[in-house]
């Protein structure tokens, strides 16, 4: 059983409700309110998220992907507001969310390729250092890729925090992500512990050193092993994010 979750601010919602509004699919708003609310869904502001995780640190302009000192809380640690929905809504044994920019042109062939997929954390793209050789499902990144061996210099990054045995690293990209219940549990446990960073590093090496499941649903050929590409047509601001984009 699993539970699809739209996540939306005011600034991109409007854009993108008459998409949601027309599919044929059951789903929350997960909703920053920081600055302004919206009348549906699971609703949020940072300082929800500091409270309900005790989470006092800032984000460091001395990371690289906060090198312009712009990125909340929310953007830079994407996963605490998924953890945010966990917590008010279990049950479920896996999650899917989704950025509201993210179109599917059909749903059903969709959630067919993962109905017995197992892994505990699929997203976009997933990828591992090129010295990695777990997780055979994962590519490797390499110099087709815009960012190459250089994503992996970027994190671990300032005050990402790691346990110190954790060498193996992954990356993914987070339009579309899918947990497993307990690797939702997991990321809780370390986040209370005081293990966090970039999520799309921290989330997917933080799982594999435990020994959980990973997968991608697009490959470094950008293709998927799970669906038809041009039937199912996944789309990230209106465009089709080929591996040479990561």
């Amino acid at each position: 059983m699993h539970k699809n979750i739209v996540c939306t601010y005011k600034p991109t919602y409007n854009a993108y409700k008459s998409y949601w509004d027309k599919q044929n699919i059951e789903f929350d708003y997960l909703t920053d309110v920081t600055t302004h609310s919206l009348p549906k869904g699971l609703q949020y502001t940072e300082q929800d998220i500091r409270n309900s995780f005790n989470f006092t640190d800032s984000v460091s302009p001395k990371h690289y992907y906060n090198s312009y000192g712009n990125r909340n809380v929310i953007w830079f640690y994407a996963h605490f507001r998924m953890l945010y929905y966990y917590i008010h809504n279990k049950g479920y044994d896996y999650y899917w969310f989704y950025d509201d920019d993210v179109t599917v042109a059909d749903w059903d062939l969709f959630y067919k390729g993962f109905e017995n997929n197992t892994s505990d954390f699929i997203s976009l793209y997933c990828f591992k250092h090129p010295l990695v050789s777990q997780q055979i499902n994962i590519p490797k990144i390499n110099e087709n890729s815009y960012s190459g061996a250089q994503w992996f210099m970027r994190f671990p990054g300032y005050n990402d925090r790691l346990p110190r045995t954790c060498n193996n690293l992954f990356g993914s990209f987070f339009p579309i992500v899918r947990f497993s219940k307990r690797s939702l549990n997991l990321l809780m446990k370390h986040l209370k512990s005081g293990m966090y960073g970039y999520s799309e590093g921290f989330v997917p090496t933080i799982l594999n050193h435990h020994g959980y499941t990973l997968d991608t649903i697009f490959d470094e050929n950008s293709n998927s092993k799970h669906f038809d590409n041009d039937k199912v047509n996944v789309l990230h601001k209106h465009t089709k994010i080929n591996w040479e984009w990561i």
